[in-house]
């Protein structure tokens, strides 16, 4: 698949996220959420993006453990699970053996603390740890890691918006 048609994957990724994001709980949002999840996960498998693939397959299964209402703590084991082995997994990489790697794993511990517990503060460390480590790994040569800057600035965005106004 040539990178113009993995790009345009992230994209519709991002923008139904920015989409979905500010709708009412229910079956659109979940419908468009899912959507881009998949297409995220697809788009960082596609670009080599280790780290993201493992990061959105993750937040992919949160959000349909939680779709599915299944209880949360089982979704908590489930993600805690899944993190522990992804770590180990990147870390067996050297070129992951960096220090802003630990900005992604704090990125990546807020997404699942959040999901666990619809935390809006473990939502806002996460999106500001996977911004951080999205734009020194874009500046590392990561390229699709741009496109998950992106997504982060926004969804750190509107979480820090939700901490301070509520």
């Amino acid at each position: 698949m040539g990178v113009i048609r993995q790009n345009w994957i992230g994209i519709v990724g991002l923008i139904g996220l920015c989409i979905g994001m500010p709708l009412p709980h229910g079956i659109l949002q979940n419908s468009i959420n899912l959507v881009s999840f998949i297409a995220l996960v697809l788009y960082a498998w596609l670009g080599k993006n280790e780290f993201f693939t493992y990061q959105q397959s993750i937040v992919l299964i949160g959000a349909v453990l939680k779709m599915l209402n299944v209880n949360d703590f089982i979704i908590a084991s489930v993600l805690v699970i899944m993190s522990l082995v992804a770590v180990v997994k990147i870390l067996q990489n050297p070129v992951f053996r960096v220090w802003y790697t630990v900005v992604g794993f704090i990125g990546l511990a807020g997404f699942v603390y959040g999901y666990a517990t619809l935390n809006p503060i473990a939502y806002a460390v996460a999106g500001v740890a996977s911004t951080i480590y999205s734009f020194v790994s874009y500046s590392k040569g990561v390229k699709s890691a741009f496109l998950f800057g992106v997504l982060n600035i926004i969804y750190g965005s509107i979480a820090l918006y939700i901490v301070f106004s509520g």
